[in-house]
């Protein structure tokens, strides 16, 4: 699996790719070693690359003929050409006899291990957060339904995230950076946070491959999990509008979304049908949590050690009896 996702193309522009793209087949055909690639064994016996996209990449654009070799200094004659054009002058030989080096990091190895590895070859120029590297090791049915869920409208209407995702990608950081799909995931995890038996990163990674091993199918994804989000989402909305998340104000007067936050009212909101609260429901419930942000308890648990299962377990729990206080 090399697919590409888009989000993650910060720095570099498409005429500087396709530069990089080009030595690279250049080296093949001069026979200069190149780096191996990493791969990841997934459980049907495919592969995940954990290191070495942009290498498989543009490999199989120059075999796909989407590739145009450009500026090449060393083998000039090869300027402007692409794959077929070497099949009709028989020099693909020259290519198709090169290997690739890769190693493999066994399907047997912990979320924690795969992880490991690819952060620890994560040192190119731009060096991916660790939503990235997860969105890259572990993939499956639910890592794609936290991927959809990230675009729920009403969800990026309250995290400020334009729905266009062109220019999501050009103009918003958490797209870019995927906090999106972070913020889905941290929902589902910490929606079972009794479970939490690692350090809160390696406890997200095991949830994810945990997820994706049950679920290694979109379709797959029981529709309670969506549900459980969509009512989650729009009791925020309801209740909240695009004030949602915010802390209270800070030294500067300033009010932020806080992701604590979030975990703790989006949780506490997701068991109840949204057709069951009513406005003035809404309004008991809005006042329970406007009152929770002055509890001295509640405040130190979205402000400190927050990713700490004592901090994750007393929000969610202080949330949860906000809303049944209302009801």
């Amino acid at each position: 699996q090399i697919g590409h996702d888009h989000r993650n193309d910060r720095s570099r522009s498409p005429e500087y790719a396709v530069e990089q793209q080009s030595r690279l087949i250049e080296s093949l055909f001069m026979n200069v070693p190149i780096p191996p690639v990493f791969l990841g064994e997934d459980k049907y016996g495919s592969y995940v690359v954990l290191d070495g996209r942009q290498r498989l990449t543009a490999i199989r654009d120059f075999m796909n003929n989407t590739l145009t070799l450009k500026n090449l200094e060393v083998w000039e004659q090869l300027n402007g050409t692409r794959y077929q054009d070497l099949v009709k002058k028989d020099y693909d030989k020259h290519l198709t006899r090169r290997f690739v080096p890769a190693i493999v990091i066994l399907k047997e190895s912990s979320p924690a291990v795969k992880y490991d590895v690819f952060d620890r070859l994560n040192t190119g120029g731009v060096k991916a957060n660790d939503m990235e590297i997860r969105n890259a090791v572990f993939r499956g049915g639910f890592t794609d339904i936290l991927h959809e869920l990230s675009r729920n409208e009403l969800f990026c209407t309250i995290w400020r995230i334009p729905k266009d995702i062109i220019e999501a990608a050009e103009r918003n950081a958490m797209y870019r950076e995927m906090d999106d799909v972070y913020l889905v995931l941290r929902f589902f995890a910490l929606y079972e946070y009794d479970s939490m038996r690692l350090k809160f990163k390696d406890y997200l990674s095991d949830f994810i491959q945990e997820k994706n091993d049950i679920y290694p199918e979109k379709q797959d994804v029981p529709k309670e999990f969506i549900d459980r989000f969509n009512f989650a989402i729009i009791n925020t909305w309801n209740i909240f509008g695009d004030e949602a998340f915010l802390k209270p104000k800070n030294s500067r007067g300033q009010r932020v979304k806080s992701f604590p936050l979030s975990d703790a009212i989006m949780v506490a909101l997701s068991e109840y049908d949204p057709d069951t609260l009513d406005s003035t429901l809404q309004s008991r419930i809005r006042k329970n949590f406007d009152e929770l942000l002055e509890d001295s308890d509640f405040l130190k648990s979205i402000t400190s050690g927050t990713n700490g299962k004592g901090s994750i377990r007393s929000r969610i729990e202080l949330a949860k009896k906000a809303v049944k206080r209302a009801l």
